[in-house]
C-alpha cells in the first residue's frame, strides 16, 4: 500500500476503474484513421479522461486535482477535452460519478435478478454491491466520498444514484407479499442506512469488512415488513427559530455563526478563512487563538451543534414511561431542534459531508445518540445489534436529509412518524413500531403507503417520574 490522502490509505489496486487500469491509458489510445470510426475514437477518449478523473480524484480530492492532471494521465490534448466536457472538471468529475455509479447498479441488478428467491436476491444484490466497492475501491470512492466536494451539484447527482438504488430495492421488495406494500419513506431510509455503512467503511479504508457486513444488512432490511396501517401524518407546529439557541463562548460563537453564514451561501469546499474573520468581526489572530485552520473550525462548529442536538434528545428520552415511547420522544426533540436551528441542520446532515474523510468520522460520531436510544432493543437483536443500530442511525440521518433538501428544515417534525417506525420495527415489529409512530398523528385517508406531511405537534403522553423501563 502506498500514498495518503486526508490520513487515508490509498491503495496500490486504486488504479482499477470500470475503464480499465488506469495507469495504461496512454497506451488505449486510439489515433483517427483506417480501421477507427470517429465514434469509437470518441468512445475511447471519454473513457480515458473518465478512468483518469476517478484515479486523480482518488489520489489528490477534488479541489486538488486541476484539469491538467487528467490530460497528463489520460494523454488527451485540453481542445479534445473540452469537446467532450464543455462545463469542464465539474461536467467530467460528474459523468464519472454517474457513469460508475451505473456500472455498480447493473452488478446489483444482475445478481437480484440471478435469485430466485426474494430474499436470497436482497442479500446477493448486497453481496454485489459490496463487491464492487472493493473491486473498485476508486470509483467507489469518488461516488461515495468525493461527490459531495462538488457542493449542490455533488449531491444531486449523489441522490440521483441512491434513487436508482432504491428502485432497486423496491423491486426486491416488491417480489414478497409482506414487503411490497413499504412506504417510499421508509425505503429511502433503508437505502440511506445502507449507503452510510458503506460510506463509513470507503472513508476509513476498510474494505474489507463489507462481505461480512452484508449479510447482516440483508436481515436489516426484510426486517421491515409492510406496516398494518399508513404512516400517518403528524400533528407539528412551526418551530421558533432560533428557540434552542446554538450556545457557545462569545469569540468562538462568532466564529461558528460566520461559518454557518458562509456554509449556507456558499458551501464548505468555497469558504475561506478570509469569509469567517469577516463574518465574525475578528482577525486572523483572533481565529488562530482559537483553531488551526478552517477544517478544524468548521468540524468544532459541527460538533458542538450536534453535541447541543444529542443534549436535547436525552431528557425526554429518560422520562418517558416506556421504551418505545422513548425514542419517539428522543426523535420528536431532536428534530424539534434542527428544526429551530435551520442552517446547523444543513451543516450537521449535508455540508458536513464535504469535508472528506474527517467529516464522515465526525458524522459518525454523531450518530451515537442512536447506541443510547436504542440500547434497550439491543438486547434482542444479539450480534447484529451493532450494524442494525449503525444502519438506523444512517437511515434516520437520510430521511432527514431529504427533507432538508425538499421541504426545508422547518417541515423536520413531519418525518417524526417514520424516522419512528424506522427506528423501532426491527425491534419491537410493525405493529407496535407503526402505534407508537402513529401516536398523536391526524387520521387521515389514504393507502399503505403512508401519507407524511402536517401541522401541529403530537401532544405527548403523560411522563411519570422515575423514567422509562424499557
Amino acid at each position: 500500500m502506498n500514498g495518503s490522502r486526508s490520513g487515508v490509505i490509498v491503495c496500490c489496486t486504486m488504479s482499477q476503474t470500470p475503464w480499465g487500469d488506469a495507469s495504461e491509458l496512454r497506451e488505449r489510445m486510439l489515433h483517427p484513421g483506417p480501421g477507427h470510426s470517429p465514434e469509437l475514437v470518441a468512445r475511447n477518449q471519454r473513457e480515458r479522461l473518465l478512468a483518469a478523473t476517478v484515479v486523480a480524484i482518488a489520489a489528490n480530492g477534488y479541489e486538488k486535482t486541476p484539469v491538467a492532471e487528467l490530460l497528463k494521465l489520460s494523454g488527451i490534448s485540453r481542445t479534445t477535452f473540452y469537446q467532450h466536457f464543455p462545463g469542464g472538471k465539474e461536467e467530467c468529475f460528474l459523468a464519472a460519478v454517474d457513469a460508475a455509479a451505473a456500472t455498480a447498479d447493473e452488478a446489483v441488478e444482475r445478481a437480484c435478478a440471478a435469485s430466485q428467491r426474494w430474499e436470497d436476491g436482497i442479500a446477493d444484490g448486497l453481496g454485489a454491491l459490496a463487491q464492487e466497492v472493493i473491486d473498485q475501491p476508486a470509483a467507489a470512492r469518488l461516488c461515495l466520498i468525493d461527490v459531495y466536494s462538488a457542493g449542490a451539484e455533488g449531491l444531486a447527482h449523489a441522490e440521483q444514484a441512491t434513487a436508482q438504488f432504491g428502485r432497486l430495492l423496491s423491486e426486491a421488495l416488491g417480489r414478497s407479499p409482506e414487503h411490497a406494500a413499504t412506504p417510499p419513506a421508509i425505503v429511502s431510509g433503508l437505502v440511506a442506512g445502507i449507503r452510510k455503512v458503506l460510506e463509513t467503511r470507503v472513508a476509513a479504508g476498510d474494505l474489507d469488512e463489507l462481505p461480512g457486513l452484508m449479510p447482516g444488512l440483508a436481515d436489516w432490511v426484510v426486517s421491515y415488513r409492510n406496516p398494518p396501517v399508513p404512516v400517518r401524518r403528524p400533528r407539528t407546529r412551526p418551530p421558533v427559530e432560533g428557540a434552542t439557541r446554538f450556545v457557545v463562548h462569545d469569540q468562538v460563537e462568532r466564529i461558528f455563526g460566520a461559518i454557518a453564514d458562509t456554509v449556507v451561501e456558499k458551501g464548505y469546499p468555497a469558504m475561506t478563512l478570509d469569509d469567517i474573520v469577516k463574518g465574525a468581526s475578528a482577525s486572523l489572530t483572533t481565529f488562530y487563538q482559537h483553531f488551526d485552520g478552517k477544517e478544524e473550525a468548521f468540524l468544532a462548529a459541527y460538533d458542538t451543534a450536534t453535541a447541543q442536538a444529542t443534549a436535547a434528545a436525552m431528557p425526554p428520552f429518560r422520562w418517558s414511561r416506556s421504551w418505545p415511547l422513548a425514542v419517539r420522544a428522543a426523535l420528536e426533540a431532536y428534530l424539534s431542534f434542527l428544526a429551530a436551528e435551520p442552517a446547523w441542520a444543513r451543516i450537521a446532515t449535508i455540508d458536513i459531508l464535504a469535508a472528506g474523510p474527517a467529516g464522515f468520522e465526525h458524522r459518525d460520531r454523531s450518530l451515537e445518540l442512536f447506541d443510547e436510544i436504542l440500547e434497550p432493543g439491543l438486547q434482542q437483536a444479539g450480534d447484529a445489534a451493532p450494524l442494525m443500530v449503525e444502519a438506523i442511525g444512517g437511515a434516520v440521518q437520510g430521511l432527514v436529509r431529504e427533507q432538508i433538501r425538499r421541504r426545508g428544515a422547518e417541515h423536520l417534525l413531519q418525518i417524526l412518524p417514520v424516522a419512528t417506525f424506522v427506528a423501532l420495527s426491527p425491534f419491537v415489529g410493525p405493529e407496535e413500531a407503526i402505534a407508537v409512530a402513529n401516536r398523536g398523528a391526524l387520521r387521515t385517508r389514504g393507502s399503505a403507503q403512508g401519507r407524511m406531511g402536517g401541522e401541529a405537534p403530537a401532544r405527548r403522553a403523560p411522563r411519570r417520574r422515575g423514567g422509562h423501563t424499557g
